[in-house]
This record gives structure tokens, sequence and C-alpha cells, in this order.
């Protein structure tokens, strides 16, 4: 009975993340549609997911994760030695780019300033509360033994890598490795710095790249 009250619990922020963030979102991008200048829907929007990310990091507080030592958190260069392996693995597989990049890409072209903020500021705060801290603040809160950090570096890889929605396997395992190696970074410090961090780094590069190229 407990468990499902805390999957219950999770299931509120996570829904939270959808629905009142994509609505946020919406906002900015239904503005940009509509021909609104960037002085305007651009401050709105960051105002607005501003306050959503402030408000659930204050949630996320009221709660405590105890992780303990184990050999996946025992090195600090681990999850960013996992993330460059992703990074760099992409560029040797076939193209194959998620309705998800797709979107991103199109945002990015046309709105780079709007883009710049939701991709690369406002994607790694809520998703690494939503995905990472939030996940280990119901559900994996004592994770005294490496079983359990497993479960939770599987979990949260999986949930980080259905919110892309994934449209083939190839794309699957690609987000379920950005979302691993992101895990790694949460349960290396025990918080959130070093997973929003990196989260933002892969989204910086893959900004840039879009922009230059």
């Amino acid at each position: 009975m407990k468990t499902l009250k805390k999957i219950g619990w999770y299931s509120l922020t996570f829904l939270s993340f959808i629905m009142i963030y994509s609505f946020i979102q919406g906002v900015g991008v239904a503005a940009m549609k509509l021909g609104a200048p960037d002085y305007v829907f651009v401050p709105v929007y960051v105002l607005l997911a501003g306050i959503f990310t402030f408000v659930t990091y204050k949630w996320y507080k009221t709660g405590t994760v105890t992780i303990e030592k184990t050999a996946l958190n025992k090195y600090i260069w681990l999850p960013a030695l996992v993330l460059a392996l992703v990074i760099v693995a992409q560029f040797f597989l076939p193209n194959d780019t998620s309705v998800n990049q797709q979107t991103a890409e199109q945002l990015t072209h046309n709105q780079p300033l709007f883009s710049f903020f939701m991709v690369v500021v406002f994607a790694p705060l809520t998703e690494e509360l939503t995905f990472r801290g939030m996940l280990a603040r119901y559900v994996f809160p004592q994770q005294d033994n490496i079983k359990q950090t497993v479960l939770f570096l599987l979990v949260s890889s999986i949930i980080f890598a259905l919110v892309h929605f994934p449209g083939t396997p190839q794309q699957f395992l690609v987000y379920a490795s950005l979302g691993f190696s992101l895990g790694l970074a949460y349960i290396n410090k025990g918080g959130l710095a070093y997973s929003i961090a990196l989260h933002a780094l892969n989204n910086l590069i893959a900004f840039l790249m879009i922009v230059m190229l």
C-alpha cells in the first residue's frame, strides 16, 4: 500500500510535467506562430517556465534521498564518460532522426532564442527534476544497496526514453543511454546539479550543431 502511494505521488509529479509544463511550452509556440515578437513571448515563456521549475524544485526538496556508495557512483568522471560515448556513438549510427529531434531542429531554425531557453535551459531543469529527482524522492528514496540503484537507473532511463517518443528501437536506445548517463550523474552526487549540468551540455552541443550546420 505504501509503495502504491509513493507511485501515485510520483505519477502526480509526472502528470504536472506532461500537462502544465507542456501547456507552457505550447503557449510559447502558439505565440510564435501567431507572429508575436521575441521580446513579448520569450520573457513570458521564461517567467512561466521559471515559476514551474521553482515550484517543482521546492516540492522535490520536501523529501530526502539516501544513496549508498557503490561502484556505480564511486567515480565522478563515469557519467561524463558514458555521455561522451553516447554522443560519439550517434555519429556512427544510421541516420534515424526522431520526431522529437525533428521538432527541435525546426524550432531552432525558426526561433533560435526561444529554442535556446526551451532546449538548453528549461529542458534540463524540468526533465532532471521529473525523471531523476522526483522519481528518486518518491519511488527510490532509500537506495541502500546496488540493486535499488540499478533499478532506479533502469526505470529512470526507460521513462526518459519513452517521454521523448522514440519511433524505432535505435531511437529508444539512444534516449535510454542518454538517460542512463544522466542517472549516473544524479546518483554520483546524490543531487541534481551534476545531472542538470551534463544534460544542459548535451543539449547545448545539439543546439550549436543545428545552428551552425
